[in-house]
């Protein structure tokens, strides 16, 4: 259907209500880096202190280091409030949740400081996908649209 984004992976996007809470942060930090700041080292600085807390913060450089071998295209874009994830964002998943990846130091750090913080984060096609946030916001268009139309 025209308009409608189906994800890299099957039918239906993936969305936020998908995923674990670990890997919804780690969606969330790379939606935060590529948005936040002029470059991706200001991105960086302000996540490092946002997340000065957090139990994950010790894996934040290894995940900056495989957020930087992403093609210059994906480094910097506005800010996605979606709940539907992008194909970047699937990516993202299935390279760090594809344990058997050969080869690939930067992708090995993030995924060995994750299982240490007992997190695991599941390649895009092993997350079953609800639909539910592609729905949600296709019910939140139109009914703005026809709020516009009756009230504007």
């Amino acid at each position: 259907m025209p308009g409608w984004n189906y994800g890299s992976h099957g039918f239906i996007s993936l969305g936020f209500s998908d995923l674990t809470d670990d890997e919804a942060f780690v969606v969330a930090v790379f939606r935060h880096w590529q948005s936040c700041g002029v470059t991706c080292d200001e991105a960086e600085s302000n996540l490092t202190e946002l997340l000065r807390d957090d139990r994950l913060h010790n894996g934040l450089l290894s995940l900056f280091d495989l957020l930087g071998t992403l093609p210059d295209r994906h480094r910097r874009t506005m800010k996605n409030d979606s709940a539907v994830l992008t194909s970047v964002g699937e990516a993202l998943l299935d390279g760090i949740g594809w344990t058997d990846e050969i080869g690939k130091r930067c992708v090995k750090a993030p995924q060995q400081l994750l299982e240490e913080a007992g997190t695991t984060i599941r390649p895009a096609p092993q997350i079953p996908r609800s639909g539910y946030d592609r729905l949600v916001e296709t019910i939140d268009q139109k009914a703005a649209k026809m709020y516009e139309a009756l009230y504007c």
